[in-house]
């Protein structure tokens, strides 16, 4: 229900945790903030926001294409027939340097990947790179400097102090080089989908190239032998039933508990991302046909999910350790046989959880499941960004006419399609060396540490590799995959102040982040009694909720 909490950087494991695939990263906010100067965003014009011409992903063989806006290609295999997605090479036999985020060891000097990628850009790259957990502060430790490269690596959630930088002009904006038809001479680019690009902007500007993700970036597994066992023979109709399953898997005598402890819910926030969804919570702020904002914690809705929480912690439903189980502990236990329903991202769950809960246990019988709405209706699904950090180009660099050209076509090679040749080389590497293909002509990484060191780590930055359904070794799951997401998408909602800026919510972050985790958790565990939820707006309000309502306002005004 609340996303405003922080964390102290981007850590491999965290990110992982969160929805990415190996090398790749999803925002968590950090903890280094630096209070910024200048007028109030609410103050400065934001601009209407024009998005590059898209180009829908081509028909090749073994791809699902679906028809509903924001949902995410599938592909059955990998193309066996390689083209090329870029015509010319990129570089003009200069310099190019980046900063980028590192998820993995440092690459070796000597790295034969990376002689082959200058060669192939045209361009020698120099490279500088900001480690997960201390890239919030390295970013904030470069913006500072006034040195950029050529080509900056921007996750604005893990150091939101460079907002006010980039507001004030420090990357070039793109807005009028790229809107529309400008996009025509950099095709890969053109391939992003819009929402990446609309999230991605800053009051209606476009800063940055982004690595896009799915719109809705989760999935929900549950035990369906267990639930069958429990006599629910198909799930759960409304928040009643939700919880009577859930109780169920914890307390209930199901296949599971021959394997010793079993819980319906591992954290605090597995059940948290359901009541959001059965209770129909906003997605962080509500609008008012007069303009004016609701925050999601002033609702009724949020009111609602949270007596239902409450009376879920009571019930038992949860792990013991709920309130602190890290994220990727909580899908140790799952692919263990001990949890019964996990909320996690797409990618961990066809990637890694789901492939290892069958391996421990082949007759488990594992499934997608829906939250239902609380009365039996429909649910609400949050929309998230639909992105992970920009591409962002200097207003120094910019300047030059050539050279921003030049750096697009560079971006734009990173950009490759699923399955082009440029594609297979940016993210499996060379092949021999790094991978092999399968029967099937899937690549393969070979053992040992060269495709992370060599290729996953200094190959980082807007390659859409997770905006893709892909699982090498199980034909059905990109299906069911997006198949579960063309159901969601229809049902999701977006938050209205995504791409806005509110100083007061930048400096406050941190403190109502901790404030609403105290209130939030101390009332469904029963620290708080829950007629503290007033208390809690109140202090809310007081603390800067106000404020930041009045800075989005007056940018969607």
């Amino acid at each position: 229900m609340i996303n405003n909490s922080s964390s102290p950087g981007l850590t491999r494991r965290g990110v992982l945790g969160l929805g990415l695939g190996a090398g790749a990263g999803l925002a968590a906010l950090a903890g280094c903030r630096t209070q910024p100067t200048g007028p109030a965003p609410g103050s400065e014009p934001t601009a209407k926001f024009r998005a590059p011409n898209f180009v829908p992903p081509d028909q090749v063989p073994g791809a699902m294409i679906s028809d509903i806006d924001g949902v995410s290609p599938a592909y059955s295999q990998y193309p066996r027939e390689q083209q090329k997605s870029v015509a010319e090479t990129p570089g003009s036999g200069g310099e190019v340097s980046t900063f980028q985020v590192l998820f993995q060891a440092p690459p070796p000097s000597d790295n034969p990947w990376l002689t082959e990628f200058d060669r192939r850009l045209g361009a020698r790259l120099k490279a500088t790179f900001g480690a997960g957990d201390s890239y919030g502060q390295k970013v904030q430790t470069l913006m500072a400097s006034g040195d950029l490269p050529d080509i900056a690596f921007v996750e604005r959630s893990a150091a939101p102090a460079v907002v006010k930088p980039m507001q004030q002009g420090a990357f070039t904006d793109l807005s009028d080089v790229l809107a529309g038809s400008g996009i025509d001479p950099y095709p890969n680019l053109a391939r992003i989908p819009t929402y990446a690009w609309k999230n991605s902007s800053i009051n209606g500007k476009i800063l940055g190239v982004p690595r896009p993700l799915p719109l809705v970036n989760g999935v929900t597994m549950y035990r369906a032998d267990w639930a069958a066992d429990l006599g629910f023979t198909a799930p759960p109709q409304n928040a009643e039933e939700v919880k009577e399953l859930l109780v169920g898997f914890t307390k209930g005598d199901h296949r599971g508990k021959a394997k010793g402890d079993t819980w319906g819910l591992a954290t605090l926030g597995n059940g948290v991302s359901w009541a959001d969804q059965m209770f129909r919570v906003p997605n962080n702020w509500r609008q008012n046909d007069d303009g004016t904002l609701i925050n999601v914690i002033e609702t009724d809705e949020y009111e609602a999910a949270l007596v239902w929480l409450v009376d879920l912690w009571r019930a038992g439903a949860w792990h013991p350790d709920a309130a602190t189980l890290p994220t990727l502990d909580s899908q140790d236990l799952f692919m263990s046989g001990k949890i019964g329903l996990m909320p996690a991202g797409i990618a961990p769950h066809y990637r890694s959880m789901v492939p290892t809960l069958r391996k421990n246990d082949p007759a488990a019988e594992v499934v997608a499941v829906s939250a239902p709405g609380h009365d039996g209706g429909d649910p609400v699904i949050h929309q998230q960004g639909g992105y992970f950090g920009i591409a962002a180009i200097p207003s120094e660099v910019g300047q030059d006419d050539q050279r921003l050209e030049e750096l697009l076509r560079v971006i734009n090679y990173w950009c490759a399609p699923f399955g082009s040749e440029e594609h297979t080389f940016i993210n499996y590497g060379i092949e021999g060396r790094h991978f092999s293909y399968d029967d099937r002509g899937t690549p393969i990484a070979v053992d040992g540490d060269r495709p992370l060191t060599e290729v996953a780590g200094p190959s980082f930055l807007v390659q859409p590799l997770e905006a893709v359904f892909f699982f090498p070794g199980d034909d059905s799951a990109a299906t069911e995959a997006q198949q579960n997401i063309a159901k969601a998408v229809p049902l999701s909602i977006e938050d209205p102040t995504r791409s806005l800026i509110s100083e007061t919510d930048i400096r406050q972050s941190a403190a109502l982040g901790q404030l609403n985790d105290d209130y939030l958790y101390g009332i469904i565990t029963g620290r708080r009694p829950l007629s503290e939820l007033a208390t809690w707006r109140e202090r809310w309000r007081s603390t800067g909720g106000d404020a930041i309502r009045k800075e989005f306002e007056a940018g969607l005004a």
